[in-house]
């Protein structure tokens, strides 16, 4: 078999999140593990350009630049929460036919599944109490919202990536990809149950990995997903060099 030197992660954020996300994680894992945060339209440093309200349109636009850019490359998908697991899940089924990219594995955290039947009782129209219920939600207080500049300037971004959560149609499809599930203990919007779905997704294994914290624990706490995904593919890296 081919010796696997480099595993390239490929980091894509959740709702109204961003690529920063995953700036200390490359340091943290070890050297044959390269770590590429994906940056989404409409923050940070793209603060400027129109976001996605289309998660199809999305996975079409990140499925061509991984062709591009990723060419002849060993890789592995990171999503946390609904949107950034399912988009990478989408990008995946989007390579699947391209076979000169070698997928080896896909991480989701404290996300519902593609085919799962999500009814938020959001409404995008009312501002306040969208921020609101999404807080509650998720239990994270975005303390942004408070500035009525920051709030003008990040809310359309916000409202654009719960677009593409609310309005993607349940896929009953799998990939030929390994998954593994992560979930918080305390997780009260998304529950082990939930996360376990992911395994009706995926053709290969799939094993599910607890962890301490809530919905957002992967602001907190990080090290205990990135012991997660340094085990699996270092087992990767073992078998292609058996």
């Amino acid at each position: 078999m081919k010796k696997i030197n480099q595993i390239n992660l490929l980091c894509f954020p959740y709702g109204g999140g961003g690529a920063s996300l995953y700036s200390s994680w490359e340091k943290k894992l070890p050297d044959f593990i390269s770590v590429f945060p994906i940056q989404l339209p409409g923050r940070e440093r793209e603060i400027g350009e129109t976001p996605f309200t289309d998660l199809s349109i999305a996975a079409d636009y990140f499925a061509d630049y991984i062709r591009t850019e990723f060419q002849g490359k060993d890789i592995a998908f990171f999503g946390h929460c609904f949107l950034g697991s399912v988009l990478a899940f989408e990008v995946i089924n989007r390579l699947k036919n391209f076979g000169d990219i070698r997928i080896h594995h896909l991480f989701v955290s404290a996300a519902f599944s593609p085919s799962s039947v999500r009814d938020y009782q959001i409404d995008l129209e009312k501002d306040d109490e969208f921020i609101s219920k999404v807080e509650k939600l998720t239990g994270q207080k975005n303390e942004a919202f408070a500035i009525p500049e920051l709030k003008e300037l990040l809310l359309p971004t916000f409202k654009a990536d719960f677009k593409m959560d609310i309005e993607y149609f349940p896929n009953e499809s799998s990939i030929d990809i390994p998954i593994t599930g992560i979930y918080a203990t305390s997780d009260m919007f998304v529950s082990q149950k939930d996360v376990k779905q992911w395994g009706n997704h995926s053709t290969k294994d799939f094993d599910l990995f607890e962890v301490d914290g809530e919905h957002m624990y992967i602001m907190e706490n990080q090290e205990s997903v990135l012991n997660v995904i340094q085990n699996k593919l270092n087992t990767k890296v073992v078998e292609e060099i058996e």
